[in-house]
């Protein structure tokens, strides 16, 4: 069992790689400025919005949100584990990978389980055949059809049967003593009292379990009519811990895709259905509630995890319950959203009649945490009243004081501050008593993607480039005032520099998500490069008092639009300045270009000097 690498040489080791080589190696770049640009390798996209920075070195991307550092690059476009990302860099710079000494506690344990292991791959090997081989399979590959399981799914997920009997399993794998023993510690034979043993699962479509590794390690059955219980999962074993394991995520991040979000549903089902669709985020918890060990394990994978619910009061209730679990690990960076369905719909069903853009809609419009926790509250004080905003006031406040210090935890408190429209005296009181935060435990069962955050950039605008200054204000109007969006559309021309792409980004993101204040496009930045400097700009207002127009935004992206026409009229005026002939088609074109940027220029005068 290989010993943990130690931080220290994680750090020495991003000292000295460079990120540009290790990304212009896989994807070749190009210099915009002072940083490089790309099309994405982690979405499909026509124009860049991919920026790598050489002084910061770290990389992001303004359409998938996707970023880190060249280590971060490696295991992600290549594929590779953290382990293995770490040794293939290291080789490249000639560093002996060190490692830690694995405990001998360690070593045992690994020992022990590697039988139990074994034993539940068998089971999912049996299982797997039966569905192909058993003489009652017809009605199990029946069910599957009829909802609309394909062939190449049921394979990928690994999906079986468990045929009617109460010794199927164990006839095929029991075959002596310490065999027997195993699979009944493993969950797979149940013990009577007088020392019988027969399967635990009959009858059932057959859903394997992988940890993170892939190794199988329990099984959740479903019946095929109406028995009950319709779901059965296994017991707890000492490989297998219910409120620590997901169903899907070792199958999603299997998927070569870039992973930037996990919807969490409830159902095996509904993991396969969205992955049928090209949904491979979706994971399910097993049978229980979801956990803060589920969300940190998501966490260290994706920056956004979306909550499922049924739109009805139990589904709402367990919303508020998901809520209160999600707060304390909602470190900046990370988010939580929610998603609440049509009445009588789940996930299976509702991507089967709206497809995949249909359902994704709807992720993307799905609520925040801050949104759902202060909609949540609102609806049960009178809003209208003194008493029911100091009533909310104490109700937001315990919860608020659960987030980790940070600027997501200072931004709700200043929202829940305008809403009761004085200083929150219940905040303050949390803020006196709150408890020094408890060190993480480490459980073992980590995800190692022990990347340095990378310092934000520089946001000076290039003072080389004639836009810069009107971009900065644009983006400057937009984060003061998000409303302003709704009126703007986002230009049909490629971004030159890092602020353009960044001022795009900010308008496409307020398109698919709608803000009327600061704070809620604030949250959508949280844990990116520019979030200290967009916060920035939503505290400390321009000084010239003028409340920006969306016209002065538009006039911004029109100049945009409108820089090869320019380009082209220079082209044509320095032509005819150095005494070169034009044809009929130049001249006429440049009396139209002309024409053309006298218009724009007296536009842009018009709004910049209005009184």
């Amino acid at each position: 069992m290989a010993g943990r690498i130690p931080q220290s040489f994680i750090d020495e080791l991003l000292a000295r790689v460079d990120v540009i080589d290790v990304v212009d190696s896989r994807v070749k770049l190009k210099k915009t400025g002072k940083n490089y640009s790309a099309c994405c390798p982690f979405h499909n996209e026509n124009t860049p919005s991919f920026t790598v920075s050489p002084d910061k070195q770290f990389y992001y991307c303004f359409g998938c949100g996707a970023s880190g550092t060249a280590l971060r690059f490696v295991m992600e476009f290549d594929g590779l584990s953290f382990p293995d990302a770490v040794e293939k860099l290291a080789d490249q710079m000639n560093m002996a990978v060190p490692r830690e000494a694995a405990s001998q506690r360690e070593v045992q344990q690994e020992q022990e389980h590697q039988s139990l292991f074994k034993r539940m791959e068998a089971a999912s090997q049996f299982f797997e055949r039966q569905l192909r081989e058993h003489d009652k399979r017809d009605r199990a590959v029946q069910y599957l059809k009829g909802r609309g399981l394909s062939g190449k799914a049921a394979k990928f997920f690994g999906i079986g049967y468990a045929p009617p009997g109460w010794d199927n399993l164990q006839e095929t794998l029991g075959t002596d003593k310490t065999a027997i023993r195993e699979l009944i510690t493993s969950g797979m034979l149940i013990e009577k009292e007088d020392g019988r043993t027969y399967d635990r699962f009959r009858d059932r479509i057959m859903f394997p379990i992988r940890d993170a590794r892939g190794r199988f390690i329990a099984f959740g059955g479903r019946v095929l009519g109406d028995e009950k219980p319709k779901y059965l999962n296994s017991p707890e074993t000492p490989i297998f811990q219910k409120n620590r394991e997901l169903y899907g995520l070792y199958e999603a991040r299997k998927i070569r895709q870039k992973l930037t979000r996990f919807v969490i549903v409830e159902g095996y089902m509904d993991v396969v259905a969205l992955a049928e669709f090209g949904i491979h985020y979706a994971v399910a918890t097993l049978g229980t509630a979801t956990s803060e060990h589920h969300l940190r394990r998501l966490f260290k994978i994706v920056p956004e995890v979306i909550f499922c619910f049924d739109g009805d009061d139990a589904g709402r209730t367990a919303a508020a319950r998901a809520m209160e679990t999600a707060l304390p690990v909602l470190s900046d960076g990370v988010q939580a959203r929610f998603l609440f369905l049509p009445d009588g719909e789940d996930p299976d069903t509702l991507v089967r009649q709206e497809g995949r853009d249909g359902f994704e809609k709807r992720l993307n419009e799905s609520l925040h945490l801050p949104e759902f926790l202060f909609e949540q509250l609102k609806q049960q004080v009178d809003f209208d009243t003194l008493d029911g905003k100091a009533r909310l006031d104490k109700m937001a406040a315990p919860l608020i004081g659960k987030l980790p210090k940070g600027t997501l935890r200072s931004l709700m408190e200043k929202r829940l501050e305008d809403m009761i429209g004085t200083r929150s005296a219940a905040m303050a009181a949390v803020n006196e008593t709150a408890p020094e935060p408890e060190p993480e435990i480490d459980d073992g069962v980590s995800m190692p993607d022990i990347i340095t955050e990378p310092v934000p950039p520089s946001h000076a605008p290039d003072i080389e480039d004639p836009l810069a200054p009107m971009v900065h204000r644009a983006i400057s109007s937009l984060v003061r005032f998000p409303a302003l969006a709704q009126e703007l559309s986002i230009p049909d021309t490629e971004a030159e520099t890092e602020y353009e792409r960044l001022l795009f980004e900010i308008l496409k993101r307020l398109h698919q998500s709608p803000q009327q204040e600061s704070i809620g496009l604030l949250i959508q930045w949280i844990g990116s490069p520019y979030e200290p400097e967009l916060k920035a700009l939503a505290d400390h207002p321009e000084g010239d008092k003028i409340r920006p127009v969306a016209a002065e935004v538009r006039v911004v992206l029109e100049r945009m639009m409108a820089r090869k026409d320019d380009r082209a009229l220079e082209e044509l005026e320095a032509k005819f300045h150095r005494g070169e002939k034009l044809t009929p088609e130049e001249r006429s074109q440049l009396h139209e270009l002309k024409k053309q940027r006298k218009q724009r220029n007296h536009k842009r005068t018009g709004i910049y000097h209005r009184h």
